[in-house]
């Protein structure tokens, strides 16, 4: 999977930002910023909290998109043609969107919809963690997700406004 991570995302401010999908993109920014500094055991024993921050976190990764969709895109005519065209991007190389399709998607609609956890909670020698189902560290591929957002959102910001 592609690296997305660069620079400080608590610091660097995009310069344009008027999308209505930077609410909910801030609000995984701050999500991200709580995995970042809070530990998830005391003393060996799972703290739990982390749980309910990840589901509110990959819902509001998935509500990133729903608001490019459904209230950005309806903005103006190049809004919906630029927005339209990054999904028609997104469903034709899912490769390229890896991270939209195999984890903002897949472990939205599994927490959404049956409650089911792709991430669990390890305590191994080298520490506790939160581990995803495919043995990656679940709050790095959180972290990964924010800045891909973020990458795209800047980009649909330049396409729209260079129209």
């Amino acid at each position: 999977m592609q690296d997305y991570v660069t620079g400080d995302i608590f610091t660097f401010n995009p310069p344009q930002q008027t999308l209505a999908a930077w609410k909910p993109f801030w609000d995984c920014v701050t999500i991200l910023f709580q995995f970042q500094n809070s530990d998830v055991d005391d003393g060996g024993e799972e703290l739990k909290e982390w749980r309910l921050f990840w589901v509110a976190g990959l819902a509001l990764l998935r509500t990133v998109g729903h608001v490019l969709d459904k209230v950005d895109a309806k903005k103006t005519s190049p809004h919906g043609k630029v927005i339209f065209e990054r999904w028609k991007q997104w469903k034709n190389d899912k490769e390229q969107a890896e991270i939209f399709w195999n984890f903002i998607e897949k472990e939205r609609n599994s927490l959404l919809k049956t409650y089911s956890f792709g991430a669990r909670f390890v305590n191994d020698p080298e520490g506790a963690y939160i581990e995803f189902e495919d043995g990656s560290d679940a709050f790095q591929l959180y972290r990964q997700a924010v800045y891909w957002w973020r990458k795209q959102l800047i980009e649909i910001e330049q396409s729209i406004h260079s129209n």
